[in-house]
């Protein structure tokens, strides 16, 4: 099942969206807010809009091509998610190391080789400098995405190396809306 883009997120794909058309994609974003804003999935909706052959009108993913049906089946070649191995509360630098290599290879279909880093913030520091290293001298074609909801967590020498994308609720009629959908009728809906 493929995930879709809550009301609060619709600024910020636009302003990623634009940014694609005109050819200034950032090879690095941090994408940060309050926890529980669906970043993550943001993050993968994203990635797969990069890698999806002929994305919908409002430039979210298909879901029938060929590459949203290997991104669904998780055997996407040219996409890596790094989180905390299970059982771990780290990202370790073996998987850094490993996202390196990941990188030096080119795109198998000729387009985006993307990674999705959540939580960015459980990197230790070995896998932070090693991460730098990859910043430093991107790939072409390559877009990290960094979540986090503890920007400060991150050394500022990462992100720097990163455009900034900032997440917020904020209330709106459509927020309300949709979030009232979302609950029990009677639920109360504080911003």
């Amino acid at each position: 099942m493929m995930a879709s883009l809550l009301p609060w997120q619709q600024s910020q794909w636009q302003l990623l969206q634009e940014s694609r058309q005109q050819g200034r994609l950032p090879h690095a974003l941090l994408l940060t807010g309050p926890q529980g804003l669906g970043k993550g999935q943001f993050a993968t909706l994203f990635a797969q809009s990069l890698l999806c052959q002929s994305n919908n009108a409002d430039a979210t993913p298909c879901g029938q091509c060929r590459y949203c049906q290997l991104y669904q089946a998780g055997s996407h070649p040219d996409i890596s998610l790094i989180s905390p191995l299970e059982g771990k509360k780290a990202i370790a630098v073996d998987q850094i190391r490993a996202l390196g290599q990941f990188m030096a290879l080119k795109s198998q279909y000729a387009g985006h080789k993307l990674v999705v880093i959540n939580p960015a913030e459980a990197m230790n520091i070995n896998a932070s400098n090693s991460l730098l290293k990859t910043l430093e001298e991107p790939s072409a074609e390559t877009v990290l995405l960094l979540v986090t909801h503890q920007p400060a967590q991150l050394p500022a020498t990462i992100r720097s190396r990163c455009q900034e994308v900032r997440f917020g609720t904020g209330e709106t009629a459509g927020n309300r809306a949709w979030l009232s959908q979302q609950l029990p009728p009677g639920s109360d809906i504080d911003f």
